[in-house]
């Protein structure tokens, strides 16, 4: 049956940017023991996390006690851009996790905000915390890393993420983005401007914003809430668990890791994997208690 408990929200960024999110409390019952914001993966939507007539892993999370609030980044699902679909990375980082996660602490009751995030969704919410954008309790990165040399110890799998990213330039730039639908890579597009900020790991070697203001590889020192790193083994290029482990690594706080064999999107939708976060997001809450 549908759970009655999914309340709709509509969250505005400081660019005017308008952000569909979906509230699931825990069961009747079940006390609140914080919030969690679930930040979905590129070229996917808050659904990956479970949606009103498909249980997902916000309904797992709820039965621990935890209200979650997934939200569809700008760009992706029902949330727009103000600038007639033309958004970058930086937005995500400076504009969208930022509002959310003011949502969040307003409704939170006090009670902690954890940012639990899926790929794209980890390295923006760590990105946002080493910059001072967002002030989350604690992060819970899933399959998280980004594209830079000195993360890779592979020479092998550099040279293949080294192809796979040029090839996704030539494309972007002929058709204006990347058409993930079209090419059974997501629900969502996304425009080009966005694909060249992720891949400047590749083509300048540094993930830095696209102003050149800040350095998010060098703010990952500033990030001293707990972290936890979830990491899938089966992951051959993207979310590789070495790559993912380097990249966690580089935060200044606690770190834990957590290992599943699984690929980079199973971690999120599939059940078999879910037991693995909700120990990730045990480990958060309980470096939290005073």
């Amino acid at each position: 049956m549908p759970r009655s408990s999914f309340e709709e929200l509509e969250i505005h960024a400081s660019d005017g940017a308008v952000l569909r999110a979906l509230v699931d409390d825990p069961p009747e019952g079940v006390a609140v023991r914080g919030t969690l914001v679930l930040a979905h993966a590129m070229f996917e939507g808050k659904s990956s996390f479970g949606r009103r007539d498909r249980p997902g892993l916000s309904s797992a999370l709820g039965a621990r006690g935890f209200r979650t609030v997934a939200f569809d980044f700008r760009g992706h699902g029902d949330s727009a851009s103000p600038r007639r679909g033309e958004w970058g990375y930086d937005d995500l980082v400076r504009q969208d996790l930022p509002a959310v996660v003011d949502c969040a602490r307003a409704r939170g009751d006090g009670k902690p905000v954890v940012v639990v995030g899926h790929a794209l969704g980890g390295h923006v919410a760590l990105a946002s915390q080493g910059t001072a954008r967002v002030a989350a309790d604690a992060i819970v990165a899933i399959g998280t890393n980004v594209w830079v040399p000195e993360l890779e110890r592979s020479r092998l799998r550099w040279a293949a993420k080294s192809a796979i990213a040029r090839a996704a330039l030539a494309i972007s730039a002929r058709t204006g983005g990347v058409p993930a639908r079209r090419l059974h890579l997501g629900s969502d597009d996304a425009p080009d401007a966005c694909l060249r900020d992720l891949l400047r790991g590749v083509t300048d070697g540094e993930w830095r914003s696209r102003d050149g203001a800040d350095d998010y590889l060098a703010s990952l020192a500033q990030v001293l809430v707990p972290v936890a790193a979830v990491l899938g083994e089966a992951s051959v290029i993207d979310g590789h668990a070495a790559s993912g482990e380097a990249f966690a690594r580089r935060c200044g706080g606690p770190v834990a890791f957590f290992r599943a064999r699984a690929g980079q999107r199973e971690l999120v939708t599939s059940s078999r994997a879910w037991p693995l976060v909700l120990d990730a997001v045990e480990w958060a809450f309980a470096q939290l208690r005073p």
